[in-house]
């Protein structure tokens, strides 16, 4: 490096050598403030779900009586989908209780309207993710878990490609 200027070791061009404390300070400007406390537990849910998302086709699979389910793949698919909106809606008011002075109400009608106008193009993943999970207990009604979870994680190949 000579006067402020780097060469390419491929192509021998001159580049401008970036300043290394200006960079390290539009870092240290945007480094969040997290807790230790707050880190350990987001680690902590990340593990947790991925050791559910693991075991789901062991223990769907553990589920099945003489070849089939005992309950109807689509009410479990429906109740986990309640069970995702009612747990949203005890964060979002846990959310509205602690709230700072100043800040736009969280559970007025007007605010709710407008976060359902905005998101309302959020209906056409959601649908399609319903769907993948129903798919996901149908597939190990033919397969062995292993074989579920490696034709489940296609998806990134798919999507990849895409």
């Amino acid at each position: 490096m000579k006067n402020g200027m780097m060469e390419c070791s491929v192509c021998h061009s001159k580049l401008v050598s970036p300043n290394t404390k200006a960079v390290s300070r539009a870092y240290d400007r945007h480094k969040s403030k997290i807790s230790s406390k707050q880190r350990a537990l987001n680690i902590l849910l990340v593990v947790g779900d991925c050791i559910l998302v693991g075991l789901q086709p062991i223990l769907v699979f553990m589920s099945k009586v003489d070849g089939s389910f005992k309950f109807s793949p689509i009410s479990v698919n429906f109740l986990t989908e309640v069970a995702k909106v009612l747990f949203a809606i005890v964060m979002l008011l846990f959310q509205a209780r602690h709230q700072k002075l100043g800040e736009k109400p969280l559970l007025s009608i007007s605010t709710f309207l407008q976060a359902a106008r905005s998101n309302v193009l959020l209906a056409v993943p959601a649908l399609l993710y319903a769907v993948n999970n129903y798919l996901k207990f149908i597939m190990q009604l033919y397969f062995n878990p292993a074989t579920v979870k490696m034709l489940s994680n296609l998806k990134v190949l798919v999507i990849a490609v895409l």
